[in-house]
């Protein structure tokens, strides 16, 4: 409402037209109004501040040098000054994580605390809480774990808000204390105080300039956007920790290989990778203990030698609801895949199965689990199909030892998931994915590497944050941005060539902001919309068009903006450096 309203008295009140008072002039230096040096310096400075200081990056990778982790902040910084709107969505992407995640942890301790603590475990763990400061460390990376012996090379791994998530559900929630982390952070009250007095003096002048009539500079308009910017940033970011170097590790106890089991199997493989997202437990069902039987599972299952192979029925859709924040609704049919169509890379040796007369060909990674599993075990390999065996799933050797290891420890901790999903059957379809072909245990990002800064606009990887309700945001953001600029087109331009190219580029930013805001806001409620955004994905040429014509031309008008806020310099109305009279705001006789 503020950027609004600022925008509508710019206009109004036009500070600059092609008869200008007083005459032009270049650089400018009198002895008792601000001069062209003073204008730059105090925008620059301000920019800078807002820009760096506002800046609440999340931890590096634990092999990052000094290096890069200097160019991944200057990388974030010219982001900033060229779209400050991709800064903010990520920043209110990270506020709502850290929220619902305190949300979440208070709903668990109010829980206990109402019917009782599992006497399992300490009472103090289960009724432990976190703070929006402690919440925010996790959102970014701050926790890290030992894994242990279920995974192979015993690498340390970030826990993702999902992981915190997870552990707290169970009452087993890590101790993170809260004055650590305020000795790890660079952040300081008092200097975000004072930046944001600098920034509010920037404000200040410039509506005391449009009010008395003074001609208001590109720089300066330029200047207040990233000022909006900085503001919402702080108010965003204002308990998120600053430049975290190292996490916090929590160290390996017995209890938590259970839980590193689970995470790293729902977790995708590989999962740097833009294009394989198949975590290892895919292609498990989950059998609840009350519908479990006596007899192994493998008895069903024999050598395609010993069974002839009979014609396969034709399969009927299947329905599948997926878990709230499941890397498999990324692209339902890859969740699944044709069925009955399995082959593998490899010779014709690869195990091979025919069940209910179909022939089932297996990936060679997961034939230790049909070896193993018996009827006792809640996590059973699918005896309808195997995910990893498809050709467009990259296979992914595992060690045998890791994996029969982790899908022990696994069995043990999802029975307990569904025994707490039982008492709190709202959130059964937060940690299980079900179907017409069974139950799965939801694919979660529990554990990564690393906790990316901006989480991207196809998956967030946080539950509680819809993708579209981001792009709208990031696209109403840049409407704002491209209207504020749009505002000073009756300004004073050096050449007439300027205006147009200054106009034509605030409304590019502009308008395409409102369009895809609307189309973002309509995906939601209008499946026509959503069958469109699935088109276009799927279609090589659109997407070919809009990464090579349109998104260039879009960073060229970002980029001409923030360079011609400069280049107007060269030729001002001296009435620019005028300074207002500030006794006009104070009472006096």
């Amino acid at each position: 409402m503020f950027l609004l309203l600022l925008a509508a008295s710019l206009l109004v009140r036009r500070s600059a037209s092609a008869d200008v008072e007083g005459g032009l002039t270049g650089w400018y230096e009198p002895p008792n109004f601000r001069g062209t040096w003073d204008l730059i310096l105090s925008c620059v400075l301000t920019l800078t501040i807002c820009v760096w200081s506002a800046l609440h990056l999340n931890v590096p990778t634990e092999e990052s040098r000094l290096r890069d982790r200097n160019v991944r902040r200057l990388r974030w910084i010219l982001l900033g000054i060229f779209a400050p709107e991709l800064v903010v969505s990520t920043a209110f992407a990270q506020y709502l994580t850290a929220k619902w995640l305190q949300r979440e942890i208070r709903k668990d301790v109010t829980y206990r605390k109402e019917n009782g603590t599992d006497p399992r475990w300490s009472a103090e763990q289960q009724l432990r809480e976190f703070s929006t400061t402690q919440c925010y460390f996790a959102v970014m990376g701050g926790v890290r774990i030992e894994t242990g012996d279920c995974i192979a090379g015993n690498p340390r791994l970030n826990l993702t808000a999902e992981g915190i998530r997870l552990m707290s559900f169970l009452g087993r929630l890590p101790d993170v204390p809260e004055n650590q982390i305020a000795d790890k952070s660079k952040a300081d009250g008092l200097a975000k105080t004072l930046v944001v007095l600098q920034a509010g003096w920037m404000i200040i002048q410039t509506i005391a300039r449009v009010n008395q009539g003074l001609p208001v500079t590109l720089l300066e308009i330029n200047t207040m956007g990233h000022v909006i910017c900085a503001f919402a940033l702080y108010a965003l970011w204002w308990s998120k920790p600053l430049d975290i170097k190292d996490p916090t590790l929590v160290r390996r106890e017995e209890w938590m290989d259970k839980f590193v089991s689970v995470m790293w199997m729902c977790s995708p493989i590989c999962w740097q990778s833009p294009t394989d997202f198949i975590s290892e437990i895919r292609c498990m069902n989950y059998t609840p203990p009350s519908q479990r039987g006596d007899s192994p599972i493998t008895s069903t299952v024999e050598t395609i030698e010993e069974k002839p192979k009979t014609e396969s029925k034709s399969n009927k859709p299947h329905k599948t609801h997926f878990s709230i924040g499941s890397i498999g609704a990324l692209d339902p049919k890859k969740f699944i895949g044709p069925l009955e169509k399995f082959e593998v890379d490899g010779d014709a040796h690869d195990m091979s199965y025919v069940i209910h007369g179909a022939s089932f060909r297996i990936a060679t990674e997961h034939d230790i689990f049909l070896r193993l599993q018996q009827s006792h075990h809640g996590l059973r390999h699918s005896l309808s199909y195997c995910r990893r065996a498809l050709k467009d799933c990259d296979k992914h050797d595992i060690l045998p030892k890791c994996a029969i290891e982790r899908w022990r420890l696994a069995n043990i901790l999802v029975d307990d998931l569904w025994a707490e999903c039982e008492k709190r059957p709202e959130y059964r379809a937060f940690f299980f994915t079900t179907s017409s072909l069974g139950i799965f245990v939801g694919e979660l990002i529990y554990i990564a590497d690393h906790v990316p800064n901006f989480p991207g606009l196809s998956y967030l990887g946080s539950v509680n944050v819809h993708r579209d309700i981001l792009k709208s945001i990031l696209a109403f953001a840049g409407s704002a941005y491209g209207g504020l600029h749009l505002s000073a087109w009756n300004d004073f331009f050096p050449t007439q060539v300027e205006r147009w190219m200054w106009i034509a580029c605030s409304l590019a930013t502009g308008a395409t902001g409102v369009v895809l805001a609307l189309f973002f806001l309509a995906t939601q409620r209008i499946k026509a919309f959503e069958n469109l955004e699935h088109w276009i994905r799927g279609n090589r040429v659109v997407m070919w068009a809009l990464a090579s014509v349109l998104t260039p031309l879009f960073m060229v008008a970002r980029v001409f903006i923030v360079v011609e806020a400069f280049c107007s310099l060269r030729r001002q109305p001296e009435a620019v450096y005028k300074t207002p009279e500030w006794a006009n705001y104070l009472p006096h006789l």
